[in-house]
This record gives structure tokens, sequence and C-alpha cells, in this order.
């Protein structure tokens, strides 16, 4: 068996101290230019790789950023995975990612694993697990999260004004039964979106009807089904999706009961993501709130990296970022 050459192997062979060769591999000091000449005639002709786990574990680092994720499937979180490895990856970073899945407790296997954390979704983490990752000081950054926690900075967008602005349009094209097809009732990204449907109508003097709300799930499929059946009960010339994927369902829905989408019918979503895959060729391009997905991933990115450089930094609890009305073919 050939065993791989080691620091002391180069030591030897270039007639210096370990700690010398370790500081012509680091960088960190002087050395002579006769001995940088002898350990690197040693490193080469011994064709020496240095140990960089043994490097990064004496210094306490990993070069490594752990994600804890709500889903890494569906098209919003692929985008968000897809942007948090390129910002991460641009840094020098490697990314650790997991699934949130019940009864699995990641957070104690990152410990000593990783140099920070990113937690994102709305139900990805509680208060015993940041009290670890503080304790064994690891620095945590929050996105699309309500979790008020000391030192943890969260990233969010505004979903109440996203609500707002949606419903809002709508009451400008002249609707007025705005039905809205929210999300989990659990998540606080659903619930604030509802809210903003609602004060949009309140500030119109439109009476809020709960008969006009179904709860989507963010699903398709949901969302489909429920709107059918709404429509067979009430009558409604708009809809407010909370996210786009079902905004797709109801309008699917709306098509095969012979109702045309935006004529008699005018539909928003949320999210502003590329639903490929979907056969989307016969709908109307989705008029929709566009929830800035880039600058979420790399605010967040950016916090966490300053964290770790910085572990005494102070942030702000909450960076909160505007949405945007993007208008295309549905209302």
């Amino acid at each position: 068996m050939k065993f791989l050459p080691s620091i002391e192997d180069v030591a030897r062979r270039a007639g210096v101290s370990k700690a010398t060769v370790s500081r012509v591999i680091n960088g960190t000091a002087n050395v002579s230019e006769k001995k940088k000449k002898a350990v690197l005639d040693a490193i080469k002709a011994l064709n020496y790789t240095p140990n960089v786990t043994a490097k990064n574990l004496a210094r306490r680092k990993t070069d490594t950023i752990g994600i804890i994720i709500q889903s890494l499937s569906g098209w919003f979180y692929s985008e968000v995975v897809g942007l948090l490895n390129e910002y991460i990856t641009k840094k020098g970073y490697g990314a650790i990612f997991c699934q949130l899945i019940d009864n699995i407790d990641y957070f104690k296997f990152l410990v000593g694993r990783v140099d920070g954390i990113i937690v994102f979704g709305y139900r990805s983490i509680d208060r015993q697990s940041l009290r670890l990752l503080q304790a064994n000081n690891v620095p945590v950054v929050l996105a699309e999260n309500n979790t008020d926690y000391p030192d943890v900075p969260r990233i969010n967008v505004n979903n109440f004004q996203g609500g707002y602005i949606a419903t809002k349009y709508l009451i400008e094209k002249g609707c007025r039964k705005i039905a809205h097809v929210s999300g989990p009732l659990e998540s606080f990204e659903s619930v604030a979106r509802f809210e903003g449907y609602k004060a949009a109508l309140k500030d119109f003097d439109i009476e809020f009807s709960q008969n006009l709300v179904v709860e989507g799930d963010f699903m398709f499929q949901k969302a489909y089904e429920n709107i059918r059946m709404l429509v067979q009960k009430e009558e409604i010339d708009g809809v407010f999706a909370a996210n786009d994927l079902m905004a797709y369902a109801s309008m699917y829905a709306l098509d095969e009961m012979g109702i045309n989408v935006p004529a008699q019918v005018k539909v928003v979503g949320f999210d502003d993501v590329d639903l490929v895959g979907l056969r989307l060729s016969k709908m109307p391009k989705l008029t929709t709130i566009r929830q800035p997905i880039d600058l979420m991933v790399k605010t967040a990115c950016d916090i966490l990296f300053e964290k770790i450089e910085d572990p005494d930094k102070k942030f702000e609890s909450e960076y909160i970022l505007d949405t945007q009305l993007i208008v295309r073919q549905s209302a």
C-alpha cells in the first residue's frame, strides 16, 4: 500500500521544522528564501497535498455553510436552493443542504461541521435549537421566518404589502367580488397576505366575506378543487391567490368551467417564479406580486458571512423587503 506523504516527511526532506513547513504553506510568517525553496522543492518532489480538513479543524473553520430549508423541491424553493448555492460558492464556501423533516435534529448534526447556518422557511426552527446553536457559537440567519430571538437576524418580504397591492389592483380593475386562495393557516406569510387582502377591501369599502376565502395550502390540486367548489356556490370577478401555483390552479379550474380569464374573472398570484413543467401555453401570462427572492437570499448570505468574520457585530433584528406588482395578461 502506498502511503501519502505527511508534513513530517516534507520537513524531514527539506531539513526544516514542521512549523516552518506550515508557515510556508499558509504564508503566515516570513521565511528565508533558502528555506522556502527547500520546502517547496520537497513538496513538489513528494507530491504532498496539505490536509485541508486538519487545517480547518486547527483554526476551527470548516469553510462550509449549513442550510436548513423547508423543502428542496417545488418551484419557489428550487429557485432559492439554486441562488443559495450560487452565492455561497462565490464566497469560497461549500454548503450542506438539509430539508426539514420532523423528528430529525439537523442542528445537532451541523454543530462543529459548519461555520454558520441559514434557516429558510416559516416552520424550520424552534427556540431550543437557536439556544443550542448560540451556546456553540454558531452564527444563524433566518429567512422567510418570523421567529424573534436575540442576535438572530431575520430577512422577510413585506407579505402584508403584497396582499394589499394585489387586491387593490383587482379593485382598480373593476373587481368587487374577489376570492382569496390562501396558503396554510399556520404560515405567517399566508396570514400576512390574507390580512393585506382584507385591509384593501376595507379601504375601498368592500365588505369582507369569509365565503369567498378558500385554503389552497400552497398546492395546485387543493387550490384547483376548492376554487371549483367556490365558483359553483358564489359569483366572483377576481381571484387573489397567495402563490403563483395556486393562481394557475385557479385559472385551470375557471377555464374548465367555461369562465374566461381575464374577461370574466381576473387573477393575481404571488411570488413571480418560473413554473417550469406546467402546461401554460393556453393560459394568460400571470399578473403577480414579485417577492425579491434574489435579494432575500443575497441579504441572508451577506449578513451570515459578516457574522462569521465578526461575531460581535450587531445587526437589525429584522430586514423587510418590498414586493412589486408585475402586470401581465391575467388581470
